[in-house]
């Protein structure tokens, strides 16, 4: 029968094996051995086939509405047109907004020569009463900034102007052709340029009919100076005040509903893995935090801080401007959701809700990212999301109010005892307050930044200096 023959075979199988059972375990032993030493070159030497995968921050991508370039989101706040010893100014109105998208639409080239590049003195009467705009920025911008923000077709070499906050206009009286300066008030240097076409003749031609309609209003200049060793004075800052008092609106807004899935879609633009993402509830905020990386939810403030632990930067790696990271991280990482403008470049990048040309100077409206060695270290924002659009809001809501002039301004920083070393910024912007859940409500109002304080009312009551 055929079962006697398997039993014949196994007999024959086991005598075998138990005659070389020491031969076997030697030969099996060695075999494992070897296979443990090429998994283990393997392990250590492994190298992915497909291409370098990008850092943990970055890889994260999506798509956006309205991705933003450096020229959208480095804007002007203060137009002033000199006319002989006259001063007059916009802000917080379209002229401001005109200038911003002509000088997107210009290009410029430096003029060459060393007359053209100079050492800027704000008391020299360098253009000789020929009647001029001054485009005012709040951020010292560098040469790659300028380069994008101003179209500069021309090379920019190291004898260029560093640190640049405003541009000089003028028509040149005998070509009609737009000519200018970029001037830094930081390094006292500035350079000339001139406009390759002639897309910003029509406006600066209208300045006077400007005046006229009062689209541009009388303004005054307070300077900060310092003492020199030479004991003469230098002027380090000069700033532009509405001479009289202004009138301007006071906005209220909807705000879009901020819900887990606002949370949700900040969780998978900022993390890796979003499954891999543990969350926790506290007093008030919700924790999200992969154990590289965390973002911590304030419900109140309806605000979010991110923090990267595990970040590895390459000091060897070619450096990026900041400003490019952050506008490039924001387009591709849940996008901005409302017009920001760049407000300062330091420690860290930092943009500012623009609204109706004026900046929303809130601390808890700020957008901050901070970079070390092109890795994101930090990123806090708001999740207040106003919805801009004319049909959100009954123009009933619309309210006109006035502000103090510049001369009550003047008075109050006599009256005050401000240091004047230590005074960084004064202008005109909106706190923001809520009003209802989604409701927040814009108001104009002076501002100064002085010392490490950051930014606080320079009136502190309402119906005080010029009300």
């Amino acid at each position: 029968m055929n079962w006697l023959k398997w039993i014949t075979h196994a007999r024959k199988i086991i005598t075998l094996y138990r005659e070389n059972y020491e031969f076997i375990k030697s030969i099996t032993l060695t075999a494992l051995i070897l296979l443990s030493l090429v998994l283990t070159w393997s392990l250590w030497t492994f190298k992915p086939s497909h291409p370098l995968l990008e850092d943990a921050r970055t890889v994260k991508k999506q798509e956006v509405e309205d991705p933003a370039e450096i020229k959208d989101v480095v804007n002007p706040t203060q137009v002033i047109y000199h006319s002989g010893n006259k001063l007059y100014g916009a802000e917080a109105n379209e002229v401001v907004e005109k200038f911003h998208n002509l000088l997107n639409e210009t290009k410029f080239i430096f003029e060459t020569g060393t007359k053209n590049n100079r050492t800027f003195d704000p008391e020299e009467n360098f253009l000789n009463d020929i009647p001029h705009i001054e485009v005012i920025y709040p951020v010292d911008m560098t040469k790659e900034i300028y380069k994008e923000v101003f179209s500069i077709e021309s090379e920019i070499t190291a004898n260029k102007p560093n640190d640049v906050d405003r541009i000089f206009l003028f028509q040149n009286p005998s070509t009609e052709s737009i000519e200018g300066y970029l001037v830094s008030y930081e390094t006292k240097k500035m350079h000339k340029i001139k406009a390759s076409n002639n897309n910003l003749l029509p406006l600066i031609k209208n300045m006077n009919e400007m005046v006229t309609d009062e689209s541009m209003v009388p303004y005054i200049s307070y300077d900060i100076e310092e003492r020199e060793e030479n004991g003469m004075n230098e002027i380090k800052q000069r700033f532009y005040f509405p001479k009289n008092k202004l009138k301007l609106n006071r906005y209220n807004y909807i705000s879009r509903p901020t819900t887990e899935d606002t949370y949700e879609m900040y969780k998978k633009a900022l993390f890796k893995d979003p499954q891999a993402v543990k969350s926790a509830t506290g007093d008030n905020e919700i924790t999200y935090a992969d154990g590289t990386a965390a973002m911590v939810v304030k419900i109140l403030q309806n605000r979010f801080a991110y923090t990267n632990f595990a970040g590895s930067p390459n000091p060897d790696t070619i450096q990026i401007s900041p400003l490019f990271q952050s506008v490039e991280y924001i387009n591709t990482h849940a996008g901005w959701g409302n017009p920001y403008i760049l407000s300062n470049l330091g420690s860290s990048t930092d943009f500012w809700l623009f609204v109706e040309n004026l900046p929303v100077l809130d601390p808890e409206m700020q957008m901050s990212l901070t970079w070390y060695e092109n890795e994101l270290q930090e990123y806090e924002r708001s999740l207040v999301q106003l919805d801009l659009s004319e049909t959100s809001i009954p123009s009933s809501l619309t309210e006109e109010i006035t502000i103090q002039s510049g001369d009550a301004v003047l008075r109050k920083l006599k009256e005050s005892d401000y240091n004047t070393n230590y005074i960084k910024d004064i202008r005109i912007g909106y706190t923001m307050k809520k009003r209802e859940p989604h409701l927040y409500m814009l108001e104009p109002q002076w501002f100064i930044k002085y010392d490490i304080k950051g930014w606080e009312l320079l009136f502190k009551e309402d119906g005080e200096e010029g009300f």
